[in-house]
């Protein structure tokens, strides 16, 4: 028996909050308990991939700009949400129903010196690929390895690790995981392994804590509107990377 139906009964008495891994396991247990058979591995946690003009026009009208505007940034400063088809060791590192679990996982990037900060470098020595005192990219393995990163950092300390690594489309660092509308990190990334929806959520709830609502919707047509953005979400890198010029572009082909 499908185990969605237990699930979306319990989401309804919690106001729609994510579910964290933990509570998973529990609902297992309970179906366990019952007798009622239930799906495990990759097809219980298959993720929502893929945008719909619905998604975007609720952003929209949430942030009180155009659908161009928002569709050009996500277009911009979206790399892609997703691996596809997870590779067969990284599933097996924990095991079906872990967090490491499912046919798509969200893309993500483990940052060595962030996990250093927040472990204050006590890993530092023994552990000197995970934890650097400064950001060295050659630490970085790439694509799906860096769930190997995630996972091994995790069981050093699985707090400072989930703040520690990008993930999703936007691909937004789990300590601004407030900014991003989650009052906790292992809430924000229950959240992006479910859907890409909930990564332009969370995109946009963190353009909003930013501030950058306001030079959202001065974007156009003209590169010249979009620098505020630009600047404000990539920093003072933005020009080099001529990220004005690309959403203005974008903004053109939606409007």
């Amino acid at each position: 028996m499908d185990r969605s139906p237990v699930f979306s009964a319990i989401k309804a008495l919690r106001a729609g909050k994510p579910f964290t891994q933990a509570e998973v396991v529990a609902v297992d247990g309970l179906l366990d308990t019952l007798g009622i058979a239930r799906s495990t591995g990759p097809a219980a946690t298959a993720a929502k991939i893929g945008l719909t003009a619905a998604d975007f026009q609720q952003v929209a009208t949430a942030l009180g700009c155009t659908i161009a505007q928002i569709r050009a940034v996500w277009e911009v400063e979206s790399g892609g949400g997703w691996f596809k088809d997870v590779r067969a060791d990284i599933l097996a590192l924990d095991g079906p129903g872990g967090f490491l679990d499912g046919p798509h996982l969200p893309k993500i990037l483990f940052e060595a010196h962030i996990f250093d900060r927040y472990t204050e470098g006590k890993f530092r020595a023994s552990h000197p690929n995970l934890s650097s005192a400064r950001w060295d990219r050659k630490l970085y393995i790439g694509g799906q390895g860096e769930y190997v990163r995630l996972w091994k950092a995790m069981a050093l300390d699985r707090q400072a690790a989930l703040l520690s690594a990008s993930v999703g489309g936007a691909q937004i660092m789990g300590f601004n995981h407030k900014a991003a509308g989650f009052e906790t990190v292992e809430a924000f990334w229950d959240a992006m392994r479910v859907s890409e929806a909930a990564h332009l959520n969370a995109f946009a709830a963190f353009i909003t804590s930013k501030k950058l609502v306001t030079a959202l919707k001065a974007i156009s047509n003209v590169a010249a509107t979009c620098i505020a953005f630009a600047k404000g979400y990539n920093g003072a890198g933005y020009a080099a990377n001529s990220y004005h010029v690309k959403i203005a572009a974008a903004h053109a082909r939606y409007s």
